[in-house]
């Protein structure tokens, strides 16, 4: 009775190590999750200073400072809003004529932040980040009284 019993454990002993080494099999490794970046939206704008209008390199530099940013903003609401494409195309005896497209990128875009603002060579570049969460908090956009707006002279920086 004895030798039957200690076969029984044996057995059991056995059946239960052979199973639980069978999930080990089947564990999937841990994945870290990588920490998300708190900006949800990063633009990158870039403009060359030797092709900006001025009277001394200094002015030019500072022209193209400008350009770069507003190229970051351009490409910022892109990102937001999506681009506007229009396109037309003619035909005639079943030859293409005349193709052209035109894009049209239309938005406010408020709380971005500069991230990085540095030039390499002749180009100067702009990093602008966008975090979406934040916009709630802002003040509004709009202006209560007209007099208030700065007017800018209007310039071609690129």
């Amino acid at each position: 009775m004895f030798k039957v019993n200690s076969h029984r454990y044996l057995l059991t002993a056995l059946l239960s190590s052979v199973l639980l080494s069978g999930c080990s099999l089947f564990k999937e490794e841990v994945v870290e999750v990588e920490k998300v970046d708190t900006y949800k939206f990063v633009a990158i704008g870039y403009a060359t200073m030797s092709a900006q209008t001025g009277a001394t390199d200094d002015i030019k530099m500072l022209n193209a400072i400008k350009a770069s940013k507003l190229e970051a903003y351009k490409e910022l609401a892109e990102q937001v809003y999506g681009v506007m494409l229009s396109s037309e195309n003619s035909v005639q005896q079943y030859q293409l004529r005349n193709d052209g497209m035109s894009t049209k990128v239309k938005g406010l875009v408020r709380g971005a932040k500069v991230l990085r603002s540095y030039h390499e060579k002749d180009l100067y570049i702009t990093e602008l980040g966008l975090n979406m969460e934040t916009l709630p908090y802002l003040k509004s956009a709009e202006f209560i009284d007209r007099s208030e707006v700065i007017r800018v002279p209007s310039q071609i920086y690129y």
